[in-house]
């Protein structure tokens, strides 16, 4: 997919980052065999060498990929027909290709790494479903003439690739291997731990380097795609009320009330007032509130930014007060155009009045839109929803 349809994707993350059909890697490996400082960094050659023993171990572990590509529908009707051969031939591959040592335990040490839960579910899934048969087929399908035909281990993969490395996983390849088709190879996370089943040996480390490669490849295509739209508030930076730069990810993980405010309002002494009880309510939940000045409406906030933050001062605002914006017109500030959009207002886009306000999830996307005939304190229901 990441091939094929690149502008369809954001990234490629892998926990099996290798090239099998690339012949330059197998030039390369080759080499490798008597100058490894060529093709591998030191602390890792032992991932890849002594070529001997790994290709050895390879061959050992393939057996059941020749008979998939081969003979699935053969193999499947024998698995099918025994529930005791199904979790045999499935739950072999989470005793050695978790760690090759534990072939030489009696148990294959299964229950030291996964639950007998975990694994009987596994089993579960193929035999009561009735479809190990059509899964194994799979590899028959991946090495039909007419899916090699396709090379696709030789075309360039333009999207951000990030792969991740655990220590027992069967083939090791280095970046520059991988970078030989996957031309924005972003980062390779190297593990000292685990094998082939990752997601289940580590759910922890293999979801964080989810989040973490995602986030790469977010950063990866605004630096090469200016004009890429957000997808949340987390794209934007903005000014505080000091003039000091705010990246409004800092805010990751919090819900939000995002609010136009104005000094001499007739909704400012209730606003405030029902904003900071808002705050010392759900600050613990994680509710923070973003305070933008306007003067767009009614020339209600004329101040300069050192009046306005006296005034929140004296008001007791316990809130985060930005700079002075725009919230309509030609020059609405970037963040506020990207709130209209995603939440529409009453017959147009356009904010109304002071104390317009937006409530904006965990995930930095804005969810709800009020007027300023909603006072703060009527929001709680609807923050109750995102907590």
């Amino acid at each position: 997919m990441a091939t094929l349809f690149p502008k369809n994707v954001l990234g490629f993350h892998t926990n099996f980052p290798v090239l099998t059909y690339n012949p330059n890697v197998h030039l390369y490996n080759f080499l490798g065999q008597f100058w490894p400082s060529l093709v591998v960094e030191p602390e890792l050659q032992s991932r890849m060498y002594p070529w001997g023993e790994k290709t050895k171990h390879l061959i050992e572990e393939s057996g059941y990929m020749h008979i998939q590509a081969t003979k699935p529908d053969t193999i499947g009707t024998a698995l099918t027909d025994s529930p005791a051969g199904l979790a045999a031939y499935i739950l072999e591959k989470f005793s050695t290709w978790t760690d090759p040592a534990f072939r030489k335990a009696g148990d294959g040490n299964l229950l030291t790494k996964f639950s007998l839960t975990t694994l009987l579910d596994n089993v579960m899934i193929y035999w009561a479903s009735n479809s190990i048969t059509t899964s194994v087929r799979l590899y028959a399908e991946t090495f039909a003439k007419k899916q090699q035909s396709l090379r696709l281990d030789e075309v360039p993969t333009e999207v951000p690739t990030w792969g991740i490395k655990f220590k027992h996983e069967l083939v090791f390849h280095p970046d520059q291997f991988l970078r030989l088709k996957y031309k924005n190879y972003l980062h390779s996370t190297v593990v000292e731990a685990g094998g082939h089943f990752a997601a289940l040996e580590h759910p922890d480390i293999m979801a964080d380097d989810v989040f973490e490669a995602v986030e790469a490849f977010r950063h990866f295509h605004a630096r090469n795609n200016p004009e890429q739209k957000p997808t949340t508030i987390y794209d934007f930076t903005v000014k505080d009320i000091n003039g000091e730069s705010v990246k409004l990810d800092k805010y990751k993980g919090y819900v939000l009330i995002i609010v136009n405010v104005a000094s001499q309002c007739g909704y400012t002494d209730n606003h405030y007032k029902e904003l900071n009880e808002l705050y010392d309510k759900y600050a613990e939940r994680g509710l923070r509130i973003l305070a933008f000045p306007c003067n767009q409406f009614g020339g209600q906030e004329p101040g300069s930014l050192k009046d306005i933050l006296t005034f929140a001062k004296n008001k007791g605002a316990k809130f985060d007060l930005f700079e002075k914006v725009e919230v309509n017109g030609d020059n609405a500030h970037p963040l506020w155009k990207f709130l209209k959009e995603v939440q529409s207002g009453t017959l147009t886009n356009a904010i109304k009045w002071n104390f317009s306000k937006f409530i904006v999830d965990r995930n930095g996307v804005p969810v709800e839109r009020f007027g300023p005939s909603t006072s703060p304190l009527e929001l709680e229901t609807y923050l109750a929803k995102y907590w």
